[in-house]
């Protein structure tokens, strides 16, 4: 389902390994699930080979000018659900209502929720028994959203989060060539960062700096571990990303009834490199680009 996206597949399975020693148990909340497909995969579900994750696009005539082109929907979205998860998540949350309905059509998530993760959150106090998320770095105030997830949660609750270390702005050719020096050569990077490190990744810290702010919020680390090293970052920086719109014009010119086979053999393809890749990158190091943390209250 990510086969024009490689590097975000590589990404994902990395994610998910990570998490292996976390279970959603009570009330569920998945803060910030976009269009839920990362949540969906990781619980078991499955979509027909039929499926990509681009399938519902649009503003790809924006893209260097750092749009989100999926967020977009309509009702002829279908996700091609081949095999339900082996459970579901009580809410998804996410501020963008067309990721929401995307998720929805998943019948993953027994409610959907729009809301601000800045802002105070829309839960009761002790109101879920796990919580998972991937976007508190890109929230305005680590801190603040820390103490709000503590507030929700039971006492004896699990949060995991993925969270970058301090590398992860080294590791980034944007980061490290242009941002960081005002070298005028490598302005042109600013077209593949997209706003990544520029906007939309705020917080980048230590281990111990994260320690802190759960510490202040309440939180302690049952579970810490690192993946992400900086040759899998560097795929993912580049990979496929810069000529993702040529490749969407591409696949919507050939024959239907060619596409099965092709994405087949590209994918297999893909796998020649993705499989070392995915191995190198499990590996539990310092000086990888991304925390998992499982944390209880």
């Amino acid at each position: 389902m990510f086969w024009l996206r490689p590097e975000t597949a590589i990404w994902r399975y990395l994610d998910i390994e990570a998490m292996k020693g976390f279970e959603f148990e009570g009330r569920s909340l998945d803060f910030g699930c976009g269009d839920g497909v990362f949540s969906f995969i990781r619980a078991g579900g499955r979509f027909s080979a039929g499926f990509d994750a681009f399938q519902k696009t649009e503003k790809l005539d924006r893209f260097y000018q750092n749009v989100d082109v999926y967020d977009s929907y309509d009702e002829s979205y279908d996700p091609l659900v081949a095999s339900s998860p082996s459970y579901q998540i009580s809410v998804g949350f996410d501020h963008k209502a067309n990721l929401l309905r995307k998720a929805a059509a998943l019948n993953f998530y027994k409610e959907t929720i729009k809301g601000d993760g800045n802002a105070p959150l829309p839960f009761d106090s002790n109101s879920f028994g796990s919580i998972f998320s991937n976007i508190v770095y890109w929230l305005d105030n680590p801190a603040e959203v820390m103490s709000e997830l503590g507030r929700i949660l039971v006492p004896g609750g699990k949060i995991c989060l993925m969270l970058p270390n301090e590398t992860l702005p080294q590791f980034s050719f944007y980061n490290s060539l242009y941002a960081k020096t005002k070298d005028e050569q490598w302005k042109w990077l600013e077209l593949l960062d997209r706003g990544r490190l520029s906007d939309n990744i705020k917080q980048s810290k230590s281990d111990d700096a994260w320690r802190e702010i759960f510490r202040s919020a309440g939180l302690s680390v049952s579970h810490h571990s690192q993946h992400l090293p900086k040759v899998v970052i560097q795929a993912w920086d580049i990979g496929f990303r810069p000529m993702f719109p040529a490749l969407m014009s591409m696949v919507a010119s050939v024959d239907p009834q060619k596409l099965p086979s092709i994405k087949a053999e590209w994918v297999d393809a893909l796998r020649m490199f993705a499989n070392p890749l995915t191995a190198i990158g499990q590996k539990n190091d310092s000086s990888s680009a991304f925390h998992c943390y499982i944390l209880t209250k």
